[in-house]
């Protein structure tokens, strides 16, 4: 570990910005957007390391350290990735501004990166000048190496108060080290920043703050179902803040990962959970946080899905108690991997085949098919039944959507009219059919009109942070009565527009009577 007394090795330290000077956050971004932008973007992929723009590190910071009772006694805070130094700055700044400002302040910055750790030794003198001006002890200690690896992460011991982070964010082997030192609370092939959050949120003592910066895809995911459960089993969520724009936050790194701002506490109880939104850090000052009720946020177990509901949108489905499984419907992905199951595609129909869907032949409230793909048609014998589905009504829904289109799902009612006993399904396709009977012709344009609402699309932006709708969020997803699901397709016959029926079927619950802004 390297202390802030030691020699300053950074090439930095001699030559702050005129503008940042005084200002460690400002400069601990300055100093780290200049060492990232030295390296190769494909460098800095395999880093995953974004430097965080100051005025969301304040944001993030300000927010921790409101309210918490440290007056007067030692507070230990921790950074688990910390680049230049810019969040740890941005927690030591809101620290020495509270009003219940901490007698004493150990810092630990942990960070495996040689290029920063030079910038860190900056980064801790200039935070230690700025606590002595304050009249508080500063012990800011540097550990070099992976923070993951260490004895102190995998403790699990609860004695940090407050732990702030921005972690790297790329996909780790399940057969890696530190997936399998963190299985508990991960799954699959999991991404890295999952490992930080999960390791960060046993540290913590009761009462101990916690805010992270990263993508949103924990909020929902089998991927994922155990890192939720991990977090929510020790911590209560405080708040969330969801970027809009997948590029306005890391202002100075072309990053598309749609950013999500969790704040918790660990050790107290579920209540509400303020939500807010912005574009990027400039708009941050007008962000506007309704509390509303941590039912309307966090989902039922076993999953613990996280939503992120929005005002603006339509009133969301909170008053619809079914799920699809209540309607004796089964969600599935189709099973035709194009290249795994080359040997069986056809150009052209043939006695032996049966017709074959992709992607492209899913439209909204219509299946468009033939319209000369490659291969419309698949061979049907003992080695490809398996992959083949029964030729009778379903709903088919694009498992990805071009970011430009306008609604997150595009789903078609097909009545089974196409020739042929069974049918083939790209695995770009997800498909709702009955488990016992048929789907009547009634209820699946019904339910392709629900799917393609805009109650149902605002729903899904609050549910997912990518494009790609997965077999679980649909599994999750209130649907009303099958009877209105029926009601809903006479409706969509008739030549009207659905919408007004689908909104009358769908009770609105919006934020709690109670709530206020943050």
């Amino acid at each position: 570990m390297h202390r802030a007394s030691e020699p300053q090795l950074s090439l930095w330290a001699d030559a702050p910005s005129p503008a940042t000077a005084g200002h460690p956050t400002e400069s601990a971004y300055w100093r780290g957007s200049l060492a990232s932008r030295a390296r190769s973007r494909e460098e800095q992929k395999r880093l995953g390391q974004f430097m965080t723009p100051a005025p969301i590190a304040r944001f993030m910071a300000e927010r921790m350290v409101a309210d918490r009772h440290w007056g007067g006694r030692t507070v230990r805070l921790l950074d688990p990735a910390a680049g230049s130094g810019v969040l740890a700055s941005a927690l030591v700044e809101a620290a020495v501004s509270s009003s219940a400002r901490p007698a004493r302040i150990e810092l630990l910055m942990c960070e495996l990166d040689p290029a920063m750790l030079p910038l860190l030794v900056t980064c801790a003198a200039e935070l230690g000048s700025l606590c002595a001006r304050h009249g508080l002890a500063l012990d800011c200690r540097i550990h070099d190496g992976d923070f993951l690896q260490s004895a102190f992460a995998r403790s699990g011991e609860p004695s940090i108060d407050a732990v702030i982070a921005n972690p790297p964010y790329f996909k780790l082997a399940g057969h890696d080290e530190r997936a399998r030192a963190f299985a508990h609370a991960v799954h699959g092939q999991p991404n890295i920043y999952a490992l930080f959050m999960a390791s960060c949120a046993s540290l913590l003592r009761e009462g101990g703050a916690f805010g992270f910066i990263t993508p949103r895809s924990w909020t929902n995911g089998a991927y994922f179902r155990a890192l939720r459960g991990h977090l929510l089993d020790r911590m209560a969520l405080d708040g969330l803040h969801l970027f809009d724009s997948r590029e306005a936050h890391f202002q100075a790194d072309a990053v598309l990962q749609e950013a999500l701002i969790t704040w918790a506490t660990a050790g107290t109880p579920q209540r509400v959970v303020s939500v807010s939104t912005s574009q990027g850090a400039g708009d941050l000052s007008a962000a506007k946080a309704p509390l509303w009720s941590a039912s309307q946020v966090i989902g039922k177990a076993p999953e613990f899905c996280v939503s992120i509901p929005d005002a603006r949108m339509q009133p969301g489905l909170g008053g619809l108690p079914l799920r699809l499984h209540d309607l004796g419907l089964k969600v599935s992905t189709g099973a035709v991997v194009g290249f795994r199951a080359a040997a069986h595609l056809r150009p052209q129909r043939a006695c032996s085949t049966v017709p074959m869907l992709w992607m492209p032949h899913v439209r909204a409230m219509k299946v468009d098919w033939p319209r000369q793909h490659r291969a419309e048609h698949i061979a049907h014998n003992d080695d490809s039944a398996w992959m083949l589905l029964p030729n009778q009504p379903m709903v088919l829904m694009r498992r990805f959507s071009p970011k430009e289109d306008a609604r997150r799902i595009t789903a078609a009612p097909y009545f089974g009219d196409l020739p042929g006993s069974h049918i083939g399904l790209e695995n770009h396709l997800n498909v709702i059919h009955a488990t016992t009977g048929l789907l009547s012709a009634e209820a699946a344009r019904g339910l392709a009109a629900y799917l393609n609402s805009k109650l149902v699309d605002d729903h899904m932006r609050s549910v997912l942070g990518s494009t790609q709708v997965n077999a679980v969020e649909l599994r999750n997803l209130p649907v009303p009565e099958l009877a209105t699901l029926e009601a809903i397709g006479r409706t969509w016959v008739t030549g009207a527009s659905p919408e007004e029926a689908v909104a009358g079927a769908c009770r609105p619950k919006g934020p709690e009577r109670s709530a206020r802004h943050a």
